[in-house]
Protein backbone atom coordinates (compact mmCIF):
# COMPACT_ATOMS: atom_id res chain seq x y z
CA UNK A 1 0.00 0.00 0.00
CA UNK A 2 2.55 2.11 0.89
CA UNK A 3 4.35 1.86 -2.63
CA UNK A 4 0.81 2.00 -4.43
CA UNK A 5 0.60 5.34 -2.15
CA UNK A 6 4.00 6.99 -3.52
CA UNK A 7 3.76 5.80 -6.90
CA UNK A 8 -0.03 7.81 -7.10
CA UNK A 9 0.89 10.90 -5.22
CA UNK A 10 -1.73 9.75 -2.32
CA UNK A 11 -1.16 9.14 1.51
CA UNK A 12 -1.30 5.18 2.74
CA UNK A 13 -5.20 6.02 4.38
CA UNK A 14 -6.54 7.33 0.84
CA UNK A 15 -5.55 4.51 -1.28
CA UNK A 16 -6.37 2.02 1.40
CA UNK A 17 -9.82 3.82 1.37
CA UNK A 18 -10.21 3.59 -2.50
CA UNK A 19 -9.32 0.05 -2.33
CA UNK A 20 -12.03 -0.78 0.12
CA UNK A 21 -14.56 1.18 -1.74
CA UNK A 22 -13.86 -0.55 -5.18
CA UNK A 23 -14.20 -4.07 -3.34
CA UNK A 24 -17.21 -2.85 -1.41
CA UNK A 25 -19.08 -1.66 -4.66
CA UNK A 26 -17.53 -5.04 -6.62
CA UNK A 27 -19.21 -7.10 -3.02
CA UNK A 28 -15.76 -9.21 -3.56
CA UNK A 29 -12.19 -8.97 -2.57
CA UNK A 30 -10.08 -7.47 -5.33
CA UNK A 31 -7.03 -8.09 -2.69
CA UNK A 32 -5.57 -10.17 -0.46
CA UNK A 33 -3.38 -9.27 2.52
CA UNK A 34 -0.10 -11.55 3.44
CA UNK A 35 3.51 -11.47 5.14
CA UNK A 36 5.26 -10.77 2.13
CA UNK A 37 2.75 -7.79 0.83
CA UNK A 38 -0.65 -7.01 -1.34
CA UNK A 39 -1.41 -9.42 -4.14
CA UNK A 40 -4.40 -9.38 -6.20
CA UNK A 41 -7.49 -12.06 -6.31
CA UNK A 42 -8.73 -13.64 -9.12
CA UNK A 43 -11.25 -11.56 -9.20
CA UNK A 44 -9.26 -8.42 -9.02
CA UNK A 45 -6.73 -9.82 -12.17
CA UNK A 46 -9.81 -9.95 -14.17
CA UNK A 47 -10.82 -6.30 -12.70
CA UNK A 48 -7.22 -4.96 -13.75
CA UNK A 49 -7.69 -6.05 -17.27
CA UNK A 50 -11.28 -4.59 -18.06
CA UNK A 51 -9.93 -1.18 -16.11
CA UNK A 52 -6.27 -1.50 -18.70
CA UNK A 53 -8.58 -2.29 -21.33
CA UNK A 54 -10.76 0.90 -21.31
CA UNK A 55 -7.98 3.49 -20.41
CA UNK A 56 -6.43 1.74 -23.76
CA UNK A 57 -9.13 2.89 -25.51
CA UNK A 58 -9.33 6.73 -23.76
CA UNK A 59 -5.29 6.89 -23.73
CA UNK A 60 -5.26 7.57 -27.46
CA UNK A 61 -7.77 9.89 -27.91
CA UNK A 62 -6.75 12.17 -24.76
CA UNK A 63 -2.77 11.71 -25.95
CA UNK A 64 -4.87 13.35 -29.75
CA UNK A 65 -6.00 16.06 -27.88
CA UNK A 66 -3.83 16.80 -24.95
CA UNK A 67 -1.50 14.46 -22.99
CA UNK A 68 -2.65 16.47 -19.92
CA UNK A 69 -5.71 15.09 -20.11
CA UNK A 70 -4.92 11.33 -19.01
CA UNK A 71 -4.32 13.21 -15.62
CA UNK A 72 -7.05 15.85 -15.32
CA UNK A 73 -10.23 14.43 -17.18
CA UNK A 74 -12.93 13.43 -14.92
CA UNK A 75 -15.67 11.12 -14.96
CA UNK A 76 -18.23 14.16 -14.83
CA UNK A 77 -16.60 15.97 -17.55
CA UNK A 78 -16.45 12.93 -20.26
CA UNK A 79 -20.19 12.38 -19.74
CA UNK A 80 -21.18 15.38 -20.16
CA UNK A 81 -18.97 15.30 -23.48
CA UNK A 82 -21.00 12.25 -24.55
CA UNK A 83 -24.25 13.87 -23.24
CA UNK A 84 -23.49 16.74 -25.33
CA UNK A 85 -22.50 14.74 -28.24
CA UNK A 86 -25.35 12.74 -28.28
CA UNK A 87 -28.03 15.65 -27.92
CA UNK A 88 -26.06 18.51 -29.62
CA UNK A 89 -27.34 20.72 -26.94
CA UNK A 90 -26.29 21.66 -23.54
CA UNK A 91 -29.75 21.55 -22.28
CA UNK A 92 -30.92 18.48 -23.25
CA UNK A 93 -27.83 17.02 -22.54
CA UNK A 94 -28.06 17.97 -18.90
CA UNK A 95 -31.67 16.53 -18.65
CA UNK A 96 -30.63 13.17 -19.98
CA UNK A 97 -27.77 13.17 -16.66
CA UNK A 98 -30.12 14.58 -14.60
CA UNK A 99 -28.28 17.56 -13.58
CA UNK A 100 -28.13 21.48 -14.29
CA UNK A 101 -27.55 22.75 -17.49
CA UNK A 102 -24.66 25.05 -16.09
CA UNK A 103 -22.54 21.87 -14.78
CA UNK A 104 -22.70 20.54 -18.12
CA UNK A 105 -21.73 23.31 -19.83
CA UNK A 106 -18.99 24.28 -16.97
CA UNK A 107 -18.05 20.54 -17.29
CA UNK A 108 -17.20 20.99 -21.33
CA UNK A 109 -15.83 24.33 -20.43
CA UNK A 110 -12.85 22.94 -18.37
CA UNK A 111 -12.12 20.08 -20.40
CA UNK A 112 -11.65 22.40 -23.05
CA UNK A 113 -9.39 24.38 -21.04
CA UNK A 114 -7.04 21.56 -20.24
CA UNK A 115 -7.51 20.78 -24.10
CA UNK A 116 -5.91 23.78 -24.77
CA UNK A 117 -8.74 23.85 -27.68
CA UNK A 118 -12.48 24.26 -28.18
CA UNK A 119 -13.97 20.56 -28.38
CA UNK A 120 -18.00 21.42 -29.82
CA UNK A 121 -18.60 24.35 -32.48
CA UNK A 122 -22.27 26.04 -32.53
CA UNK A 123 -23.65 25.42 -35.55
CA UNK A 124 -27.36 26.45 -36.74
CA UNK A 125 -27.98 22.93 -35.87
CA UNK A 126 -26.57 22.95 -32.29
CA UNK A 127 -23.18 21.87 -30.90
CA UNK A 128 -21.42 20.05 -32.95
CA UNK A 129 -17.97 18.06 -31.59
CA UNK A 130 -14.63 18.53 -33.07
CA UNK A 131 -13.35 15.22 -34.84
CA UNK A 132 -11.08 15.05 -31.91
CA UNK A 133 -13.83 15.66 -29.32
CA UNK A 134 -15.92 12.61 -31.08
CA UNK A 135 -13.47 10.52 -31.22
CA UNK A 136 -12.55 11.00 -27.33
CA UNK A 137 -16.66 10.81 -26.42
CA UNK A 138 -16.67 7.11 -28.46
CA UNK A 139 -13.68 5.71 -26.51
CA UNK A 140 -15.08 6.94 -22.99
CA UNK A 141 -18.66 5.78 -23.98
CA UNK A 142 -16.38 2.04 -24.64
CA UNK A 143 -14.44 2.22 -21.64
CA UNK A 144 -17.60 2.73 -19.60
CA UNK A 145 -18.78 0.05 -21.48
CA UNK A 146 -15.62 -2.29 -20.20
CA UNK A 147 -16.06 -1.20 -16.83
CA UNK A 148 -19.64 -2.16 -16.66
CA UNK A 149 -19.05 -5.72 -18.24
CA UNK A 150 -16.10 -5.55 -15.50
CA UNK A 151 -18.93 -5.30 -12.88
CA UNK A 152 -20.84 -7.77 -14.82
CA UNK A 153 -17.85 -10.45 -14.75
CA UNK A 154 -17.38 -9.49 -11.18
CA UNK A 155 -20.60 -9.80 -10.11
CA UNK A 156 -21.09 -13.36 -12.39
CA UNK A 157 -17.68 -14.71 -9.78
CA UNK A 158 -20.06 -14.31 -6.87
CA UNK A 159 -23.50 -15.18 -8.11
CA UNK A 160 -24.94 -12.18 -8.51
CA UNK A 161 -26.48 -10.54 -11.64
CA UNK A 162 -25.57 -7.07 -12.92
CA UNK A 163 -26.30 -5.10 -15.51
CA UNK A 164 -29.12 -4.15 -17.62
CA UNK A 165 -31.28 -4.90 -20.69
CA UNK A 166 -31.69 -2.16 -23.58
CA UNK A 167 -34.78 -2.70 -25.40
Amino acid sequence: MTRAAAATHLSQPAVTQAIAKLERDAGTALFRSTAAGVFTTDAGEAFATRVRRAFALLDPAFDDLSRRLRLTATSAQLRALIAVREAENYTLAAARLGVAQPTVHRAITQLESEAGKPLLERTAYGMVATRQAQALAQAARLAYAELEQAAADLAERTGREVGRIVL
